[in-house]
């Protein structure tokens, strides 16, 4: 069960807002955050094509699941991705891994393309608690950084920060269209998981997740993306071979799944699930509007996947130059 919090008597609607809103955040993500680590779960897993040429060696899986949260079960979306990022060679593999992913993975995945646009991940922070439990505002100097994962427990109970995604690219044909998205996500010491010999031929997993608030930083027309998820969590698990090779497992898991693809409002159906529900209607059932929507929902998988192998790919490159100096 997540603590209350005390919230100080100058913060905004707003800020109380966000403190009761990554509250709410923490719960739900610890039950999906276990779904995603129980061997048992039972998941049909289908094969993504990201449709992209990668540096990295990657598998890519989307899923359609039911998951229980407060006992209520629910319909999830799902992406799970398995991706080579690199090696550790020198002594202490063990300790640098754990170095690299609690202290700097997050705070070094972000850089710039040679044709200038920005790749990864950059941050703001919004508002904290404290162990004691008191809510607070970072000042200025430390807005642009997330906390290391080592303070969240012992300084911080959780954190809320805002996560811009610079690779929320779509291509058709020579054309690109970069979008500008956000996500609210929270840390909380209960998403960090060090484990020895967590599987045959692994020596170590580190792993870091985050629940994401219901807030989109940045508005956008989408029915299921960034700021738009009911609940939602993202998980990163970096495993150790007994070789010093290192592999990144992903997992993100969202729901309530999309009843829509945009979202323009109330009084405008969306143009993509609204017409394969009327055509389902109108047929009487014979044009399967059921598989307009799993086949559309994989497709989310999709683009949620490239935007993270994209990050994958830059941030091996920063990891393999931090390896070298550590």
């Amino acid at each position: 069960m997540v603590q209350a919090s005390t919230i100080p008597g100058d913060f905004t609607r707003f800020e109380r807002s966000l403190v009761e809103k990554s509250e709410v955040a923490i719960a739900d993500g610890l039950e999906l955050e276990r779904w995603t680590r129980d061997p048992k779960r039972k998941i049909e897993l289908h094969r993504l094509d990201l449709n992209r040429s990668y540096a990295l060696s990657n598998k890519a899986f989307g899923y359609l699941a039911d998951v229980t949260i407060a006992g209520r079960t629910l319909t999830a979306l799902g992406a799970l991705q398995q991706v080579e990022f690199g090696k550790i060679a020198g002594p202490n593999p063990e300790e640098r891994l754990k170095e690299y992913v609690l202290r700097h993975f997050l705070n070094s995945s972000h850089w710039v393309y040679p044709d200038g646009d920005p790749g990864g991940f950059t941050f703001k922070q919004m508002v904290y608690c404290a162990a004691d439990g008191t809510c607070g505002r970072y000042p200025d100097d430390q807005l642009n950084e997330v906390r290391d994962w080592n303070e969240i427990g012992p300084v911080y109970r959780w954190s809320l920060f805002t996560c811009y995604l610079h690779d929320f690219v779509v291509r058709l044909g020579p054309y690109k269209k970069v979008f500008k998205e956000a996500v609210a996500v929270v840390q909380h010491p209960d998403f960090v998981h060090i484990v020895e010999n967590p599987r045959p031929g692994y020596k170590l997993e580190v792993a870091i997740g985050y629940p994401f608030i219901d807030f989109a930083p940045i508005p956008n027309y989408f029915g299921f993306g960034p700021g738009k998820f009911d609940w939602a969590v993202k998980t990163f698990s970096f495993l150790l071979r007994g070789n010093n090779d290192v592999r990144c497992d992903m997992d993100f898991v969202a729901g309530a799944r999309p009843k829509k693809v945009f979202d323009f409002g109330a009084l405008i159906p969306d143009p993509f699930y609204g017409t394969a529900d009327a055509l389902h209607l109108f047929s009487l059932g014979m044009i399967d509007a059921k598989w307009f929507h799993d086949v559309g929902d994989l497709e989310m998988a999709t683009q949620h996947s490239r935007v993270h192998q994209a990050l994958m790919e830059g941030s091996a490159r920063v990891f393999r130059a931090w390896i070298k100096e550590h």
